[in-house]
């Protein structure tokens, strides 16, 4: 009996503790959403009066430029201007000559927080990536100190040091970042994060593929891989050599499986062979590449396609008879259809199209309820 007890007291306990601890985790976020208030009051004090300064035809002047490198080498006030900017008219001719004007400002909070702890100089970067300040001012004497955010230890600082330079639109900087990243000892960022970065890059996609391909031999396979995949989202013209990619038995699978992404988004007829023939070996050891080739094959024409996929429809491995299946869908073939050709008396091929089937119709409903909302 006193053991019991012993435990519901222990549990009560836990619950006042619990509670007592969103208590004050609450009113600590009061305080500091009254505190973020103020110090976005007092940066929208100091602006107003630059600002109107500016309109009439005048300097930013020296002194509000040294107040404000003051204030925001503390990173509560860079949140608060941070959060400031988000309420202000980027297209203002007024706002944007002011924004010119703090170019020394930004450079020399650069130097400031490159010192930092990690999550600080993190933060820093995301703040220069999120505003895109390069519309704004020259930003050529930041890009390679931004760049040297990238040799500090912390994921984030990386990534959003990468970022930061995507904003900036420059090709030649992301390269050269790149490679730095590449050589590092604790090694680059993953492939997709990698992508998703390059993804967000302001400048002329196509000079940045070209510098990139250039280049490409000098990079490790990860990041090669992420470059494939940034060329695939972003352009069409580079079909030749994914073929050569793909013709290569030496080159890295993860390569070659980029490869056949690739003309999945952008059908070559060149390349059709190649996909026929990868859906029709059926070495389970292949699968990845029979599983990739069959949903690739859906922009395919031709009869030979179809009967490649309905073979591939009686492969034991699932993801193998699901991207044939989706394939055959896209072909345009009816259900009796594909019943008849596909699939046979073959159970696991009848399973795996009523699970497309049901899939199909669900999403339908889904989306007539959408519509009706």
């Amino acid at each position: 009996m006193m053991g019991s007890e012993v435990l519901l007291y222990g549990y009560g306990l836990v619950c006042l503790s619990m509670l007592g601890f969103n208590i004050l985790y609450s009113l600590h976020l009061r305080v500091s959403d009254r505190r973020l208030k103020r110090r976005m009051g007092d940066i929208a004090r100091l602006v107003a009066a630059q600002l109107a300064a500016v309109q009439t035809g005048q300097k930013v002047g020296h002194r509000h430029l040294k107040e404000m490198s003051r204030r925001l080498s503390r990173v509560n006030n860079l949140l608060a201007f941070d959060h400031f900017l988000d309420e202000q008219d980027d297209e203002d001719p007024v706002f944007q000559s002011y924004l010119r004007q703090m170019q020394p400002v930004f450079l020399y909070l650069t130097t400031v927080y490159r010192r930092r702890e990690d999550m600080q100089a993190a933060y820093f970067c995301h703040f220069l990536a999120r505003h895109q300040l390069q519309r704004h001012m020259q930003m050529q004497q930041m890009q390679p100190l931004v760049a040297s955010y990238l040799e500090k230890g912390s994921l984030y600082c990386k990534i959003n040091a990468l970022k930061a330079l995507c904003a900036f639109g420059s090709a030649e900087t992301i390269v050269q970042a790149l490679l730095q990243l590449d050589k590092q000892a604790d090694g680059t960022l993953h492939e997709k994060v990698l992508t998703e970065t390059l993804m967000a890059f302001t400048g002329k996609a196509d000079m940045l593929i070209g510098l990139l391909w250039e280049q490409f031999e000098k990079f490790s396979v990860p990041l090669q891989r992420a470059i494939l995949d940034y060329i695939r989202f972003k352009s069409g013209d580079y079909c030749e050599q994914m073929l050569a990619i793909l013709q290569d038995q030496e080159q890295d699978r993860e390569l070659r499986f980029a490869a056949i992404r690739y003309f999945g988004r952008y059908p070559f007829s060149p390349a059709r062979a190649l996909l026929l023939a990868f859906v029709c070996d059926l070495d389970p050891l292949h699968w990845e590449f029979t599983a990739i080739s069959a949903s690739s094959l859906a922009r395919y024409a031709g009869q030979d396609v179809v009967e490649a996929l309905s073979e591939a429809m009686h492969s034991p491995n699932w993801y193998v008879r699901y991207n044939a299946a989706a394939s055959l869908e896209a072909h345009g073939l009816a259900y009796e259809d594909l019943v008849g050709t596909a699939v046979g008396e073959d159970r696991y091929a009848r399973e795996m199209l009523t699970y497309r089937l049901e899939r199909r119709r669900l999403a339908e409903k889904e989306k007539e309820a959408m519509a009706g909302a």
